[in-house]
């Protein structure tokens, strides 16, 4: 797919088309993940940067087309998907352990949507989530504009500098990903290792 793609872009000059294209791509890899969105979004970038799009517009047309689908995917977490997760989820988890999610980003739920386009597989996940705790979309839509906005723009960014070379956007996101996962890893053992030992003082 992203092949034939790349192809069309090499035999073709960016037009006006390319802003609205950015707002697609973001959109529907917001509302299915497995699409390899970031990368498409980052070869994408750099053949419009290329033809004259400039880096803000790109940003812009990233966090309008991601923002639009957390929008929806809160609204589905808030109304169908909360019967979802009080219906056929509790028949197959533990009725506390999902209690303890939905307090958790009672809780922290702004600073985890802050975050939660840069953690891989589940940020989609973490915006439904948001809304089938029940959290308001008032105090959900700035972490979650926030996220957009840090996300698209750091893909941007690398789309400026790799241009539509595919193998090196691949090649970037690997690698980026693997760093991300080590930095999330080092900052849970930080926290679980404050939790014991704010545990112990209680004591």
């Amino acid at each position: 797919m992203i092949e034939s793609i790349l192809e069309y872009l090499a035999n073709n000059p960016p037009g006006a088309w390319a802003g609205p294209l950015l707002v697609v791509i973001a959109f529907v890899e917001t509302l299915f993940p497995p699409i390899p969105g970031d990368i498409l979004f980052i070869v994408i970038t750099g053949w419009a940067v290329s033809g004259g799009l400039s880096l803000m517009m790109a940003t812009v047309c990233g966090v309008t087309g991601c923002f639009l689908a957390s929008c929806i995917l809160f609204y589905v977490g808030h109304k169908p998907g909360r019967q979802f997760v009080e219906g056929w989820l509790k028949r197959k988890v533990e009725p506390e352990r999902i209690d303890r999610a939905k307090s958790m980003i009672a809780h922290r739920g702004p600073l985890i949507l802050a975050f939660s386009r840069f953690i891989p597989g589940v940020r989609s996940l973490l915006v439904f989530m948001a809304g089938s705790s029940g959290m308001r979309f008032a105090p959900a839509a700035v972490p979650i504009a926030f996220s957009a906005i840090a996300w698209y723009l750091f893909l941007s960014i690398a789309g400026s500098i790799f241009g539509s070379n595919l193998q090196a956007a691949e090649g970037f996101m690997k690698h980026f990903e693997i760093w991300l996962w080590i930095i999330l890893g080092i900052a849970f053992f930080i926290f679980l290792i404050t939790r014991i030992r704010t545990g112990k003082k209680r004591r």
